[in-house]
């Protein structure tokens, strides 16, 4: 039945099994993220940047969680996201205030289906753009789109419907354009990327800056900065209010104390979400200052190995894969912006033919990132996932610790 569905599609005759698995895996991702998103709506990534947007809209602190929440409240939300408010301060940039709103404007049901939809249109397109530049066959692109569309970083940004996965998405289209010199597109959505997640878009100006290529940065920065003076000017009531400021440091200041929501220590409740370098370097170095002289150190070594190997390489895609996962490894980053990680597509292809090894071990170490055994196992610990032991270590930190080898494995 399913042979006779899909006959109608190039080269069916001969992949319709591959296209049988891709089309499970479609309805997988669907469920685990945009119908979970959609219908259950119980995560707070949307709703904080949704409510500060609605915030500055209005005229009142969008860093102010009694504001924040006063926003959701007016505009339809379900009441366990707006006692999400209470955990996850609002960080986000005044850049980003003018970007949300056309959601902003929207009550809650209406603007959290659009928001999931526009995160799920960009990750497709990027993926697209990716596979093109992959040299994988037409009957190989079927069971490259299923496998990425198991990878759960990217579901599990939808169904949290985090900023994260549209700046990932834009940050690809900007890399992937740039390489078709099409430097005006590129710049414009590295600007986008720039206002919702500069540590993302780090990413993206790293590229550029070892290419050489400076238009499509300083496009994005121009972008940015006009952005920042409308978002400021705004929230500031030009100039006769700074309230914001000082609840936004404040807000910054909270999650990162020692317990917040972006504390990497061993003991931190919230530490298994981390993808970042600092979560490793904490069992050998506690203080944090000290964690993260110690990770930057390590990520300037592995940049000056791969540097030395630059001229040798025909292809921009090692220097792509390399610095997406040293961005991954030495910013503050969760989970779900493993999707960055896509970036390895077309050289991965590529070694799967020349590279035998190296693709083998990048694939394990791919392997361990693709599903959310920390959360599993954080479940499992419940409050012991906070004490340093060396299961805690295997347990909730092996993701780090595969992006480490994947970054290491990169940069020779």
């Amino acid at each position: 039945m399913l042979r006779v569905l899909f006959s109608h599609l190039p080269g069916a005759h001969r992949d319709w099994w591959k296209i049988t698995i891709f089309a499970v895996c479609v309805l997988f991702f669907l469920d685990r993220g945009p119908y979970r998103a959609v219908r259950y709506s119980t995560t707070g990534d949307f709703s904080t940047v949704y409510a500060a947007g609605r915030c500055w809209l209005h005229g009142s602190n969008p860093y102010d969680r009694a504001s924040l929440k006063a926003e959701l409240i007016a505009a339809g939300a379900p009441s366990g996201i707006q006692h999400d408010q209470d955990i996850n301060p609002s960080v986000y940039l005044p850049a980003a205030m003018p970007w949300m709103v056309p959601f902003a404007m929207l009550p809650w049901k209406i603007a959290n289906a659009l928001w999931c939809l526009l995160l799920v249109v960009a990750f497709a397109l990027s993926v697209r753009v990716l596979l093109r530049h992959s040299g994988l066959t037409r009957s190989h692109q079927w069971l490259a789109w299923a496998a990425i569309l198991l990878f759960s970083p990217t579901y599990v940004g939808i169904y949290d419907g985090n900023p994260g996965v549209l700046a990932i998405s834009l940050t690809t289209l900007s890399i992937c354009l740039a390489v078709a010199e099409s430097c005006l597109a590129s710049g414009l959505l590295l600007g986008v990327v720039l206002c919702f997640k500069p540590q993302i878009a780090l990413c993206g100006l790293c590229v550029f800056a070892l290419w050489k290529l400076w238009k499509p940065p300083l496009l994005g920065l121009t972008l940015f900065l006009a952005a920042s003076l409308l978002g400021i000017l705004t929230v500031s009531h030009f100039g006769h209010d700074w309230t914001w400021w000082d609840s936004e440091q404040r807000n910054i200041a909270t999650s990162f104390e020692s317990g917040g929501q972006s504390d990497p220590a061993i003991t931190s409740p919230v530490a298994w979400q981390m993808l970042n370098g600092q979560t490793l370097a904490a069992y050998a170095v506690p203080d944090r200052c000290s964690g993260n002289y110690f990770v930057w150190s390590l990520a300037g070594c592995l940049l000056v190995l791969r540097l030395s190997r630059t001229n040798a390489d025909a292809s921009p895609w090692p220097n792509v894969a390399f610095l997406a996962a040293l961005t991954l490894l030495v910013t503050y980053h969760r989970y779900y912006d493993g999707q960055l990680l896509l970036l390895i597509l077309p050289l991965w292809a590529t070694m799967a033919r020349n590279h035998k090894a190296r693709f083998a071990l990048m694939g394990v170490c791919l392997l361990v990132l693709a599903f959310p055994v920390q959360t599993v196992f954080a479940r499992m610990l419940g409050s012991q996932s906070a004490q340093p032991s060396f299961k805690q270590f295997v347990l909730l930190r092996n993701q780090p610790a595969a992006l480490l080898v994947l970054t290491a494995a990169l940069a020779i």
